[in-house]
């Protein structure tokens, strides 16, 4: 294919899909613009279907945890093993490493204390 082919295509293409070299040129011309009122509701009306099908997944996802559990007990004749995750707070992470901080330096005091001892 020659240059000249090249570019006689290529200025083809830009009249077939560009109006004004800006615009892009729809198949369906007589498509009516969008204001921005419809744009807002438009994209409204797709996050709140969005978020319907979140709540749908989320209730669906609860219900088969719930089943399945139910079925291993029903197989097994017991309760799962596994405990429930229990999440701390801030707050009780703060107060738990302090406490493991408190114990610690009492540990090293101590065996610091016993070597001391040892070596007298």
């Amino acid at each position: 294919m020659s240059i000249n082919e090249i570019n006689a295509e290529a200025k083809e293409s830009l009249r077939k899909y560009f109006k004004n070299s800006q615009d892009v040129k729809h198949e369906n011309e007589a498509r009516k613009e969008l204001t921005k009122e419809e744009i807002f509701e438009s994209v409204v009306g797709e996050i709140k279907e969005s978020e319907m099908k979140l709540e749908q997944r989320n209730q669906m996802r609860n219900t088969l945890q719930q089943d399945a559990k139910e079925a291993f007990e029903k197989v097994c004749g017991k309760k799962s093993e596994a405990k429930e995750v229990e999440h701390m707070t801030l707050e009780g992470m703060q107060k738990e490493l302090k406490e493991n901080t408190k114990h610690q330096m009492e540990y090293v005091n101590s065996l610091k204390q016993n070597t001391m001892n040892a070596r007298a």
